[in-house]
């Protein structure tokens, strides 16, 4: 047989107008996704670009940090920004972290500088002055409780001012706690009791009993700041962070 024949007859006109078909070429494919990828890889570096640009500027800023507690400030303080800046000056003042500050007041107040004692000791304000104290800084618990938060703060000063001439430079957060609830307690062992049952002064603080023996130690007062403000526990004073 004639192969050429054969040849026209199953590849000549009957098979040459074959349909088009549908073919997606590899090369289209293969930079179709290099276009995807330099475009992911484009917007990762950027956003990480940006995240570490943040970081840098974070650590090479003057601002400092948050103050310590705000949010649970911000309930009772309207106007912020001076109330931080009079924190910041008052605990510069006494040489204490402003943590320390922030943690006393609202463990006696939650920040509130009207609060009463509900417990009938007659003690108001951000750090609960008691009516004997009050006239001591020449006003009265009447008075101070009338005051904006960044007034009465002049006030809180002055009392820790005159415990810490009386008794020391504060040492630790618990130390700085005691010089509001039993400045007598200051620099004593753990052991050391400020309360005992079945006095009223005890009834009066008796959540303070950590381990609700019928007693208010020093190492109640110290179990409960750790417990309750350890962020504000571990700070060390000024002078320590510098060296």
């Amino acid at each position: 047989m004639n192969l050429s024949i054969f040849s026209q007859t199953f590849f000549g006109n009957k098979y040459e107008t074959a349909k088009p078909m549908l073919r997606v070429e590899p090369m289209s494919f293969s930079t179709n996704t290099r276009y995807i990828a330099i475009l992911l890889g484009t917007l990762l570096l950027t956003n990480v670009g940006s995240f570490l640009v943040g970081k840098w500027k974070a650590l090479g800023s003057s601002e400092p940090p948050g103050l310590y507690l705000s949010e649970k400030a911000s309930v009772y303080v309207t106007d912020f920004q001076p109330f931080e800046v009079k924190v910041r000056e008052v605990a510069a003042k006494l040489n204490v972290p402003p943590e320390w500050l922030m943690a006393v007041m609202y463990s006696e107040s939650r920040f509130d500088a009207g609060a009463v004692n509900f417990r009938g000791s007659g003690a108001v304000g951000l750090i609960q002055f008691m009516p004997a104290t009050a006239k001591d800084m020449g006003t009265s618990t009447n008075n101070i409780g009338r005051l904006s938060h960044v007034e009465q703060l002049e006030y809180v000063y002055t009392y820790m001012q005159n415990v810490r001439e009386k008794y020391g430079d504060y040492e630790s957060l618990t130390d700085f706690y005691l010089a509001i609830l039993y400045p007598k307690a200051r620099r004593q062992e753990m052991c050391y009791t400020l309360y005992a049952n079945p006095s009223k002064s005890y009834k009066q603080n008796i959540g303070l009993d950590i381990d609700k023996d019928g007693q208010v130690t020093v190492h109640d007062i110290d179990k409960r700041m750790k417990r309750i403000y350890p962020t504000a526990y571990i700070k060390r004073l000024p002078q320590e962070n510098k060296t």
